[in-house]
């Protein structure tokens, strides 16, 4: 039976029946003759050369509700740019796109401006790129919401994409943040950073601080790690982002303090995206790789996570060391009910690799907790453009 279950905060979209899609294509069409709709897309280089991406661009060049095609991306040389060009336009068609080049002189030039003001120096990351984005927009002043998913979903399909964007371009719909939620599902369960390590965390802070209205808002996202978003532009022009794997608790965060409660919703984009999984226990040089990567990302969000909730306590150093270790309880607790929901479903599960990657949060968030350093966070988009002749040089990006 489809899930209509509503938190008492948060208001859901659900996926109840399977409709027309085109019908809600071509509402949306209407709607955003008056609002028009940038897709954004943060990605690496090497997204361009994987079967992901491009298959996602073939199937956005359809959408007809999609005014323009917004890629930020990094790790890239001068060639390699003109070659995500060459695709870009091989696959988008007709399509609108613009490519933002993070690394390139032109953002690295602002970047110099804003640290000579006292801003962040670069770093590169996700967030870096969704904020250069957001800034390029909201200079332009050509569109008026924007949405933005993942680049590595294997599974895509434009279906998704319409659920994104229905509730923030309906006339008669409130919201001006919708966040997407899915099934991480193949044959096992995924999604280890959100199962194992936000979910427990979430708890163990709602237990020692208290369920503050940040952590009970935090907790009511059925998955707030997704990188699915639709927001109003104007909105999220006056959001200060992080460089990298805090931005999705950020962004929540930013919701919370900014908006009203019934702004905000969480939209089930109805099936289970394929991304790229990190496995702990193939050969020791993919585990080392996977365990590096688990622990820079549990390192950015945990980071961003105390930070935002420790605004609204007074809560003092000694109650975080107590959240450190009811953490890695929970977490131990909540191992056997996915073990038998995987056992339910006739899925895979690997006690082994369950316990290992709880092992690394829990290490990885004692050494957040006895740590000194902050989150890099750069200004609101809004405050950028503020400054002297950069709204002309964000412009002049594309």
């Amino acid at each position: 039976m489809p899930d209509f279950y509503q938190h008492a905060r948060l208001p859901t979209l659900h996926h109840l029946v399977n409709g027309d899609p085109s019908a809600r294509e071509q509402e949306l069409t209407g709607w955003v003759q008056s609002h028009p709709l940038c897709l954004l897309l943060p990605a690496l280089f090497s997204e361009f050369s994987k079967k992901a991406l491009p298959r996602m661009l073939r199937e956005i060049a359809e959408v007809p509700y999609i005014a323009e095609v917004v890629l930020s991306i990094n790790e890239a040389n001068a060639e390699q740019v003109q070659q995500a060009e060459q695709i870009c336009a091989q696959c988008l068609g007709a399509k609108p796109f613009k490519l933002l080049w993070n690394d390139g002189p032109r953002v690295q030039a602002i970047y110099a401006e804003l640290a000579a003001k006292g801003g962040p120096a670069y770093l590169a990351g996700k967030g870096s790129n969704i904020w250069l984005g957001i800034a390029y927009l909201l200079a332009r002043g050509d569109h008026k919401i924007v949405a933005s998913h993942d680049t590595d979903i294997l599974s895509y399909e434009r279906g998704m994409l319409w659920r994104l964007c229905f509730p923030v371009a309906h006339p008669e719909m409130p919201y001006r943040f919708a966040k997407g939620y899915y099934g991480r599902v193949g044959d096992r369960l995924y999604g280890r950073v959100t199962r194992l390590f936000v979910y427990p965390l979430l708890q163990a802070l709602a237990e020692e601080l208290g369920r503050t209205p940040l952590v009970e808002h935090l907790s009511s996202f059925r998955y707030p790690l997704s990188g699915e978003f639709c927001a109003e532009l104007e909105t999220l022009g006056h959001y200060p982002l992080p460089t990298g794997w805090g931005l999705e608790i950020c962004l929540l965060s930013e919701c919370f303090r900014k908006l009203a409660a019934n702004e905000i919703c969480q939209v089930d984009l109805g099936f289970n995206f394929q991304h790229r999984h990190r496995q702990l226990s193939n050969s020791p040089a993919a585990s080392q790789a996977a365990e590096m990567g688990l622990t820079a990302s549990a390192t950015e969000i945990s980071r961003a996570l105390i930070e935002h909730v420790m605004q609204d306590t007074a809560a003092g150093e000694e109650k975080l060391l107590a959240v450190a270790q009811r953490y890695v309880q929970i977490a131990t607790e909540w191992l056997p009910r996915y073990e038998h929901d995987a056992l339910f479903n006739g899925l895979k599960y690997d006690r082994h690799d369950e316990l290992h990657a709880v092992d690394i949060f829990a290490r990885t968030l004692a050494k957040v907790v006895n740590s000194t350093t902050t989150t890099a966070s750069l200004p609101a988009p809004a405050a950028l453009l503020a400054m002297p002749g950069m709204r002309e040089k964000l412009v002049a990006l594309g």
